[in-house]
């Protein structure tokens, strides 16, 4: 190859140069990288989404032909119950009602 990145292959074109950690670097000072998942999802919506497979659950039992129902019926039920499970684990992880939040507002 030619060579036309220079001695520092990939890392060379980073704002912060080769050899320095992404986001240290540049003219606006140090960037931080959006945190993914930072906050936990909102239980009342997990257990919508639980009652809905749930409720596809007893579609399926009450709906579908006697042969057919027990395995359509157990997999919904079991998504259901692993939704459940992460509304429960989300409620129990949530802040306090003064855990560093202001007063009077989000943040």
């Amino acid at each position: 190859m030619s060579g036309s990145r220079g001695r520092g292959g990939r890392d060379s074109n980073r704002p912060g140069g080769p050899g320095k950690p992404p986001g240290s670097g540049g003219p606006g000072g140090p960037e931080q990288p959006p945190q993914v998942g930072k906050q936990p999802s909102n239980p009342l919506f997990l257990l919508a989404v639980a009652l809905a497979w749930f409720a596809a659950g007893a579609m399926a039992y009450f709906g579908l032909h006697r042969s057919w129902k027990l395995i359509p019926v157990i997999c919904f039920v079991g998504v259901g119950l692993l939704y459940l499970r992460g509304a429960a684990g989300s409620y129990l992880r949530r802040e306090g009602p003064s855990a560093g939040r202001p007063p009077g507002g989000k943040r």
